[in-house]
Formats: C-alpha cells, structure tokens, sequence
C-alpha cells in the first residue's frame, strides 16, 4: 500500500523536474535546425529526475517508478502539444503556399510504443535512484 503522504512530495517535484524538462524540449524543438538534439535534454531530464528520487531510499520502488513517471510524462506532453502546434502552423503555411500536402496521421502502434518507451525509461530511473 502506497501511503500518499510520503509519495506526494517526491511525486509533486517530479512534475515539477518534468515542467522544467518539457520547457527545455519545446524550446530545443523550436529553436533546433540540426539533428535530433531532444536526446541530450531527456539525458538530462532522466538524470535530474534519478538525482531527485535518490533522496528518497526510504519509498518503495512503485513510489519513485510512478515519480519518474510523472515528470517523464509531463515533460513528454509539453513536448506533444509544442509538436502539434508547430505542426499545424507548418501544414497551414503549405497550404496558404498552394503547395499540395497529404493528410497527416500518427501511426496505430505509435501511442503503444511511446507508451513502453515511458514506462520502461521510468522504471530504469527509479532502479538506479534505489
């Protein structure tokens, strides 16, 4: 059993780490003409996040996983939103340029496999903040 009391702290600056990530993803998918360099800031999103629950040896693992969690997914979903918006604002330039364009969509296995990808890289940072 999970006592909220003791989990809400790690969990509450969890999403705080994971505001801080998210800002640092957006900011680095606007202003990013070159490569993939969102796997730095998620470098440092991870490790900010096992330096965090490491101060917390005392809490189960399902405590520090669903922290870790938290802050990976709320810097996963500022970094979605900037996505679709940026997106949006590109597909409709095209469109105003009279350039054709084809319907957009995300793939059936991509919400499952970013869904793994989340859980798996939580569970990593809450086995090495233990």
């Amino acid at each position: 059993m999970i006592d909220v009391s003791l989990s809400l702290p790690p969990i509450s600056r969890a999403a705080v780490v994971g505001v801080f990530g998210g800002a640092g993803l957006v900011l680095t998918t606007i202003y990013s003409r070159r490569g993939p360099l969102i796997y730095p800031v998620y470098a440092a999103l991870l490790s900010a996040l096992a330096l965090l629950l490491a101060r917390y040896r005392s809490l189960a693992f399902s405590t520090r996983f669903a922290a870790a969690f938290t802050g990976v997914l709320v810097a996963t979903c500022m970094l979605f939103v900037a996505v679709l918006v940026l997106g949006g604002r590109q597909r409709r330039a095209l469109q105003e340029s009279g350039r054709p364009t084809v319907p957009g969509h995300i793939p059936a296995w991509g919400p499952p496999l970013l869904g793994v990808i989340l859980v798996a890289i939580s569970g990593g940072v809450a086995f090495v903040s233990s």
